[in-house]
């Protein structure tokens, strides 16, 4: 599994996109940016008619096509409407970001198997939800709300915390450690560690991959994926 789309999108749309400083969906627009992300970033809000700059757009099938990686970042009552018009709009991936779902109990529960339901009967891979977003420094690519952006290096870096993620950003910083990835997990409810590993294991700017995990969702899958990576 190579999740191209995903890993080294061309284009990214952010749903939810937002004008103000200190919102989520403002932060990752901005890292997007600041990063140097060579693709469009298409801001999808349907109030605001610019956003630091760029052209917003009312609806994610709006934005011009292809787009590759659609970051959700909309309360959680709006999250399906957003994911369904992804669906729509045949994305290649996506990455959700609100939180609110199976940590916040059964009702949340509830919520992401119907949200995981909906991107696995289409097959567009999903990272998250409750998750921090994903880095990739050789694409220059900040897709997270993390402010911090590490050196470019060949170790990859997969949590299953976002308070890790941050963490993590501060150490390599400093002592000028040099990370491919860092991709914040989330609640796992489709993409999990053993189909992150896969990828980074074909992965030719990723020479380590370090995952911190608090449970793994198919042992016998992971064990033969991770060989398979550590072999190489």
């Amino acid at each position: 599994m190579k999740l191209e789309s995903l890993l080294v999108p061309r284009s990214i749309a952010v749903i939810g996109a937002s004008a103000t400083p200190g919102k989520v969906g403002n932060a990752i627009v901005a890292n997007l940016l600041a990063s140097g992300f060579a693709g469009p970033v298409y801001p999808v809000n349907p109030s605001r008619d610019e956003i630091l700059g760029l052209k917003v757009y009312k609806d994610v099938r709006d934005c011009p096509s292809p787009v590759d990686l659609a970051v959700v970042t909309v309360p959680l009552a709006s999250v399906n409407g957003a994911v369904a018009a992804c669906i729509e709009k045949r994305v290649g991936a996506i990455v959700t970001i609100t939180a609110g779902y199976k940590e916040a109990g059964a009702e949340g529960a509830a919520q992401e198997r119907e949200l995981a339901r909906m991107v696995r009967e289409h097959s567009i891979p999903m990272l998250g939800p409750n998750c921090v977003g994903i880095l990739n420094t050789h694409h220059k690519m900040n897709a997270s709300f993390a402010t911090m952006i590490p050196y470019a290096g060949d170790i990859a870096v997969v949590s299953q915390s976002g308070a890790l993620v941050g963490a993590i950003l501060d150490v390599a910083a400093g002592r000028r450690l040099g990370l491919s990835k860092l991709i914040s997990m989330g609640n796992k409810a489709d993409l999990t560690e053993t189909e992150l590993i896969e990828a980074l294991g074909e992965d030719d700017e990723t020479r380590v991959i370090a995952a911190y995990l608090e449970d793994i969702i198919s042992g016998d899958r992971f064990i033969e994926t991770a060989s398979r990576a550590a072999a190489k």
